[in-house]
């Protein structure tokens, strides 16, 4: 039996030697003690941005509030779940700097633990760290020309960048996702300050001491020798089985608020009035009067402040309230350019090299001009598993959906229509690919909330009588192999997270891809991406069937879609992405394969929550049937479709996995995301 994995932590800051604030926040809940095994476990640093105004508020607000909302989330996906939480507080430092006119902001790491899996959020260049086994890697990027060094201890001053929350809207969240974790590793969360101050030996030496209080306390001892002037801030977290955690006392965490920006001023405000008076200086004026320049006062009032920030920040009890920064730096990838990009680690050996034998880089494409990005860096060995990004990529406007917003619908009352003919299978003439024929005539979109118990009421309803014309739909999703033919004909850019020169890799699904890639490679190949409408029709037909192959759920046993767990004892494939048209059994009406499971798919579709009530709304008295339905004409991310075998998934895939399942993430592309294209009949 699989053994169950709990984490452990304890964070601790000091301020920089020759200041009275520290503009650090470091702050940790451990949900799964609580009750559930296998709840998530977070912890949040944040580092105020240096020269904003008042940036230990800023960074005691976006520690406060990301794990708030983290963990009033109702997301399944854990990914989306903290890239809302950080981009809901930048967007909120940023609605308040705003109207008090002033630069405001802040750095943050944050990782979550569940189940045996780590997600790291982060904005800025603090440092997660993974001890495994004698060796020390980094797993975020640095950000920095010489990001594949390690820092020597003597190197404390950084120039300062502008890359934090609150500076911009819907800012990007580097997230780095589906980290496996280990029995016995060490995870740590280092600011800015203190990385200048300890290397590997460092961190291999603290990270034997038993207790994560132990190991946080040996790091920031080392900074605290040094004449540092940066604020000093850590979070230790050590992973242990379901005996070993019986060893452990454990901190107790800081329970989530809510709070808000006003709230935070406020209470710092109170703070420094209720302050002790002090004791009357020398050169006093008679009747005790003190007489003081306006200079002398405005100082006076900000040490006051200062002093009283800091006390506050030292009585709170649980995991600890400080810790560093300069400020953070650009984003070096722009394949990271919506609100979060999955550097996915699903298969964590493999590609994010945090093994015993971290494997070389793969060679990139002779047209890419890659910008190294080292995702897991082996400190032993800096230049072995760096990855490499690919500059250039379009971003996606992460906007929220208009909600006034009407789709474009063209309705007329039923009429009889003649036989649809099937015109059966084709090859596509440029990219060579199998597709599958849909009819043209109508089909039930939407959910029946009697009959599938997993229906989404606010999405997937009311059912519609929906008209399509006819088309052809790739039979499979789009592979590395095909892919790499659009690479090589210069109308598609590939990342070098994909993995399309490795042979083994060929027939498995092009992933990694944004919505705007999957599109370019559709119009390479004479297509498009489907509509989500479109996209529904195929892979249920026409019946109302809650699954592409019927009613039935997925099971080990009857081998119908890939999803997270699955093991298939047939083509010997474990759990994970598997070649397309593994599971022909799982085939919809019309033979399309892999609509459930596997990877998710991009339709054109930006996704509007009621789009199905409004497309009704917009009806027509007396309006059967909805003929060839238009996109809503909105900003906003692209629906995906069908569920994957993502082991952030394992508790929802069943919902997931059903053909009206109306999705959508905020990030530019993942290592469980895919696409196929469509062509349309133009000759009735």
């Amino acid at each position: 039996m699989e053994r169950k994995i709990f984490s452990s932590g304890y964070a601790l800051s000091i301020p920089g030697k020759s200041k009275n604030v520290n503009e650090d926040f470091v702050i940790f809940y451990e949900k799964e003690p609580e009750g559930t095994v296998g709840a998530s476990n977070l912890y949040v640093l944040t580092d105020g941005l240096t020269g904003s105004w008042h940036p230990e508020i800023s960074a005691r607000f976006a520690a406060k509030k990301i794990l708030h909302d983290y963990f009033k989330s109702h997301e399944f996906v854990e990914a989306n779940k903290l890239a809302l939480a950080i981009r809901n507080a930048s967007n909120e430092i940023q609605a308040y700097s705003l109207a008090q006119g002033k630069k405001m902001g802040s750095v943050v790491v944050s990782i979550a633990i569940t189940e045996g899996k780590a997600v790291i959020g982060t904005i800025g260049d603090s440092r997660v760290y993974i001890v495994r086994n004698g060796k020390v890697y980094q797993i975020t990027e640095d950000q920095k020309s010489d990001q594949a060094e390690e820092v020597a201890p003597h190197e404390s001053h950084h120039v300062p960048e502008t890359r934090a929350i609150g500076l911009e809207k819907d800012i990007v969240v580097d997230i780095y996702d589906g980290i496996d974790i280990h029995p016995n590793d060490v995870i740590l969360l280092a600011s800015d300050g203190i990385i200048s101050y300890i290397g590997k030996d460092e961190i291999l030496a603290a990270s034997q001491a038993d207790t994560p209080k132990e190991i946080a306390e040996a790091l920031i001892e080392n900074g605290a020798k040094q004449e540092h002037n940066s604020d000093l801030s850590v979070i230790a977290i050590k992973i242990y089985d379901e005996n070993g955690i019986l060893t452990v006392v454990r901190q107790p965490g800081t329970l989530p608020e809510d709070t808000d920006l006003n709230k935070e001023t406020h209470e710092l405000d109170l703070i420094k009035r209720s302050r002790p008076r002090q004791k009357p200086a020398e050169g006093t004026v008679p009747g005790g009067k003190r007489r003081l320049g306006k200079w002398p006062v405005l100082a006076l009032l900000a040490a006051f402040a200062a002093v009283g920030i800091y006390l506050f920040a030292s009585g709170q009890k649980g995991g600890g309230i400080f810790g560093p920064r300069y400020t953070a730096t650009p984003t070096v990838d722009p394949v990271l350019a919506t609100m979060a990009v999955i550097q996915q680690t699903s298969r964590a050996e493999e590609n994010i090299r945090l093994s015993m034998t971290p494997t070389a880089t793969l060679e990139p494409s002779a047209t890419v001009a890659p910008t190294d990005v080292p995702a897991f860096i082996d400190i032993d060995n800096p230049t072995v598993g760096a990855l490499t990004a690919t500059p250039g990529a379009p971003e996606v406007d992460t906007t929220a959906e208009v909600a006034t917003a009407t789709p474009t619908a063209v309705l007329t009352p039923m009429t009889p229509t003649p036989i649809p003919v099937d015109k059966g299978p084709i090859t596509s003439e440029i990219d060579q690919r199998e597709m599958v024929y849909v009819i043209p005539g109508a089909f039930t979109l939407g959910s029946d909330i009697q009959k599938d118990g997993l229906a989404n009421a606010y999405e997937e309803l009311p059912q519609l009588e929906v008209y399509l014309d006819g088309y052809w739909i790739d039979k499979t999703e789009v592979t590395n192999a095909d892919f790499l033919k659009c690479v090589q004909a210069g109308s598609c850019l590939g990342s070098t997270y994909m993995n399309l020169y490795n042979p083994d890799d060929a027939e498995l699904p092009a992933t990694y891809v944004s919505v705007v890639e999957a599109e370019k490679y559709c119009e390479w190949a004479g297509k498009r991406l489907p509509t989500e409408i479109e996209w529904e029709k195929a892979a249920r037909g026409h019946d109302g069937r809650i699954y592409p192959w019927g009613d039935e759920q997925p099971s080990q046993d009857n081998r119908l879609a890939n999803f997270p767990g699955f093991k298939d004892k047939v083509t010997n494939q474990s759990d994970g992405i598997f070649k397309v048209g593994s599971l022909p059994d799982g085939a919809s009406p019309y033979g399309a394969l892999d609509m459930a499971g596997n990877v998710w798919e991009w339709t054109s579709t930006p996704f509007l929550t009621d789009y199905y009530q409004t497309l009704a709304d917009n009806a027509p008295e007396g309006t059967d049937i909805i003929r060839n339905p238009k996109d809503p004409d909105i900003t906003a991310n692209n629906v995906i479709r069908g569920g994957s075998a993502a082991d952030t998934e394992l508790s929802n895939y069943l919902a997931y996995l059903r053909s009206t399942n109306r999705s959508y993430v905020n990030m530019i592309s993942s290592f469980y995301i895919g696409f196929r294209c469509i062509l349309p009949d133009t000759e009735p």
